[in-house]
């Protein structure tokens, strides 16, 4: 479905894109990323200049708006031809896929740019396990996990490598819950458009995924948790959300080899 491109840009010296929501919610998250990049073998810069993936205006129908954020990502991070490494699966989807959609109907020379920004772009679990070759998370988490993938994962190899960091951590278990597939309703600007399917669909993700009794639920994207966490704590369930970097970083951490 958000297929990156085959041919992507690998190295070890990356750019980080710390996302909206991890600007204004989730700096945790981004440190703890950032942490976890150095830690197997990375070299990270941060643009300054970056702002936003475009997403919000895309999903609203608005390219006209999208493109002027894009044009203006992809001069932040024209400093150097390095990955793009982006702790967020829809946030990579946007730059790697839709930013072509954005960008069909424009001149050849644009859409060749695109082509070649979008060959930069990698999701965080994506890079760790593809491009440094991370198969085990050193130290130990004793925790049950319940994983959500959003949906702008689908069609990545984000699942299959959140899953395999997950499990290669010391005490962690993985419990399965109904649904796991279906969407918990976020969808970015979906949410405020139609809020009452929006909430529906992400009471019933919460209420599925409670079930199970997780100690940890952990997503690859924070506005999923975001939508999650805030219905289960309208509804007064405990919901203990937290990002993978977030997850990976407080197991190196437990096993004292930062």
């Amino acid at each position: 479905m958000f297929t990156p491109p085959p041919d992507r840009i690998k190295g070890r010296r990356v750019n980080f894109m710390a996302t909206c929501l991890c600007d204004s919610i989730f700096d945790d998250a981004a440190e703890c990323a950032v942490n976890v990049l150095k830690k197997y073998g990375a070299k990270v810069d941060f643009p300054p200049n970056q702002t936003c993936c475009g997403q919000p205006a895309f999903n609203s129908g608005d390219f006209a708006s999208a493109r002027k954020v894009l044009l203006s990502t992809m001069d932040a991070f024209s400093g150097n031809s390095n990955p793009i490494v982006v702790p967020s699966a829809s946030c990579a989807a946007m730059l790697f896929h839709s930013s072509k959609i954005a960008f069909r109907d424009s001149d050849k020379r644009t859409r060749e740019r695109v082509d070649e920004f979008a060959k930069r772009v990698w999701e965080f679990c994506d890079y760790l396990v593809s491009v440094l070759g991370v198969r085990k998370i050193d130290g130990n988490l004793c925790a049950k996990i319940a994983i959500h993938n959003s949906c702008h994962g689908r069609g990545t190899d984000t699942p299959a490598a959140l899953k395999k960091l997950i499990v290669s951590i010391d005490g962690t278990e993985i419990v399965e819950f109904k649904n796991s597939d279906s969407c918990c309703g976020f969808g970015g600007t979906f949410s405020v458009v139609f809020p009452q399917i929006s909430s529906e669909l992400g009471l019933a993700k919460v209420r599925s995924v409670s079930e199970a009794n997780p100690d940890i639920v952990v997503a690859a994207d924070t506005s999923c948790l975001l939508h999650q966490k805030g219905i289960a704590d309208k509804n007064g369930i405990d919901y203990p959300a937290m990002h993978a970097a977030q997850v990976f970083w407080q197991a190196i951490k437990n096993g004292g080899i930062q």
